[in-house]
């Protein structure tokens, strides 16, 4: 009959095994493809308050990140949906059917995309942002902004975010718009609060 000794030895010796075979089917097969981008709920991130930003232009440079993890978005809930969009071009006395190929485009890394919706030639459009052309320079959400239905806005991407603890752009924002946060899901959209975080 085994002792209690020789018991607890055994029990060790399984635990040991379990660990090492852990650390050695994580090395072999990696973890989640996500994984990088998980953050624990007591870690912070930072966000842009859009009712304090002034698309000063600063989030573009200000950023360690290169391209910055400022994006500008189009919340399609608050978007006209109009023919000639102030964040699109700065042409808005052209006819509709030649606003992609003549435009002078307002986005100097012609981010901002215009889409059909519905309604032919002078109905409604579709304005999206396309991320991996955006660099975070804010000047479509200016635009937007000053003379729009206010759609456009930035944000900082938590998935591009490297969370620091002393947020460059935040120390350079005169506005005071980038603001510390505790890490969530953070909704592309003004006005929707994020989800409760959940750890799965």
């Amino acid at each position: 009959m085994p002792t209690r000794r020789h018991f607890l030895r055994m029990l060790g010796r399984g635990f040991g095994a379990a660990a090492l075979g852990a650390v050695a089917g994580r090395v072999l097969w990696g973890g989640r493809d996500d994984e990088e981008y998980i953050q624990p709920p007591h870690r912070y991130g930072w966000q842009i308050n859009p009712d304090k930003c002034t698309y000063c232009g600063l989030c573009a440079t200000a950023c360690v990140r290169a391209p910055s993890a400022v994006k500008a978005v189009n919340d399609q809930k608050k978007c006209s949906n109009c023919v000639v969009c102030y964040g699109h071009i700065h042409d808005r006395d052209l006819p509709s059917d030649r606003i992609d190929r003549d435009g002078r485009r307002v986005c100097p890394r012609d981010a901002v995309c215009r889409a059909a919706l519905a309604g032919g030639l002078d109905g409604a459009y579709l304005y999206t942002v396309k991320c991996e052309q955006c660099d975070g320079c804010g000047k479509c959400a200016l635009e937007c902004n000053l003379h729009g239905s206010r759609s456009m806005f930035l944000i900082i991407r938590p998935d591009l975010c490297l969370g620091c603890n002393d947020c460059s752009i935040a120390r350079v924002c005169e506005a005071g718009a980038v603001e510390r946060v505790q890490s969530s899901r953070i909704s592309d959209f003004r006005g929707v609060p994020p989800p409760p975080y959940t750890s799965a």
